[in-house]
Parts: structure tokens; sequence; C-alpha cells
């Protein structure tokens, strides 16, 4: 990893809820551990180079102004 963080942890199919939860009481308790910050990744369009993208289909119409 760079930059300021230390170490990842990756939590799968939880509520907002539950990861909370998870990082107040099994990893905040951790001895060293002096701080945390939680991401979310809520939409996944590339792992490790591969698209996950489908082709984006433009469906706003058209606006005129005239």
């Amino acid at each position: 990893m760079s930059g300021g963080f230390d170490f990842a942890v990756m939590v799968n199919d939880k509520s907002f809820q539950e990861v909370a939860m998870f990082v107040a009481n099994r990893l905040s308790p951790l001895e060293g551990v002096i701080s945390t910050a939680t991401h979310f990744i809520l939409k996944r369009y590339k792992d490790q180079g591969v698209v996950f993208a489908e082709d984006f289909k433009d469906d706003r119409g058209i606006v005129s102004l005239c």
C-alpha cells in the first residue's frame, strides 16, 4: 500500500451498521490501532485492471432550449 494507511481490511456483504459495529467492537480495541478510516465501495468499475462496467447507453434524451 502507499499513502497514509498501513493496513486494509475488506468487509463484504455487510450493512453500514454491521461495518460500524465491526470497526468499533473488533478492530479499534486491538493493541496498536491508533485510528481508523472507513471507506465504502458503492459500485466497482474496475478490479486489478479488469473493467466490469458494461457499454454505457445514454438514455437521457435530447433537451432543446430554443
